[in-house]
């Protein structure tokens, strides 16, 4: 069935439950696991020793729901332009194969990476900081649900992937599907509060070790998935892996 065929509110409707039901669960289930049903089973990997209060879970729901809401409102921008043939958004997997699918999310992922990176530290800024990503940053010790905590401003600002992907790379549904997905997913990941693997300084992928650095630090260790931009511009923080937990390797 082609998405032709649904009306542009029935669409929105399904992809806005499918926002909800996503966080709900990529947040949820991990925070069950790790801070209540193996929560002693797990207290000595926790990357600060106090668990955040039941305060804090609370502000990080909602000021999460809040963002989510934001992008439904995108949402609905997002699938007129879609319906209306403005995008690269292609029909059938033939049309290019599936090695071009694969490289396609690859390049969502690179292109989210390099987003994320500069606009983070846009927000870092002392002029934009106060007015956007202080809300984030009010959450020192974050758990899962603290993935999408933002300010309103930042939320948009974060939906500015969307459009540089669906008017600049010719995209198919599933790779699109998968991309947002994996987003969600290490988004709740570098928040989870726990070392899960050992991080040694030279790694290139981001870990729950080097953004609770940036949590309690505020600066350094800036991107989401990979750590070439901070070392590229030298704002890589190794040494949050290496004070936390000198004996990794």
């Amino acid at each position: 069935m082609e998405l032709s065929d649904w009306s542009r509110e029935a669409l929105w409707a399904g992809v806005t439950g499918v926002i909800f039901l996503r966080y709900l669960l990529m947040a949820g289930i991990p925070y069950w696991y790790f801070y209540g049903f193996k929560a002693k089973s797990w207290r000595l990997r926790k990357l600060q020793a106090a668990y955040p209060p039941a305060r804090q879970i609370s502000r990080e729901i909602i000021f999460s729901l809040r963002s989510l809401l934001i992008y439904s409102a995108g949402a609905w921008i997002f699938l007129g332009w879609i319906l209306e043939g403005r995008t690269l958004r292609y029909a059938r997997v033939e049309e290019f194969g599936w090695g071009y699918l694969a490289l396609s999310f690859a390049a969502m992922l690179i292109l989210h990476d390099a987003y994320f990176y500069w606009t983070h530290r846009l927000m870092h800024h002392r002029a934009l900081f106060k007015w956007t990503h202080r809300t984030h940053h009010a959450f020192h010790n974050p758990s899962p649900w603290c993935a999408f905590a933002f300010h309103p401003a930042e939320a948009i600002l974060s939906m500015g992937i969307i459009p540089l992907i669906v008017f600049v790379i010719p995209w198919h549904y599933y790779a699109f599907i998968a991309f947002l997905s994996v987003m969600t997913l290490y988004d709740v990941y570098i928040h989870l509060g726990f070392r899960l693997l050992p991080q040694h300084p030279s790694g290139i992928s981001y870990t729950p070790d080097l953004h609770d650095w940036h949590h309690r630090r505020s600066r350094g260790n800036y991107g989401l998935y990979f750590t070439f931009w901070d070392r590229w511009m030298r704002t890589f923080r190794a040494s949050a892996v290496a004070a936390r937990h000198p004996g990794n390797g």
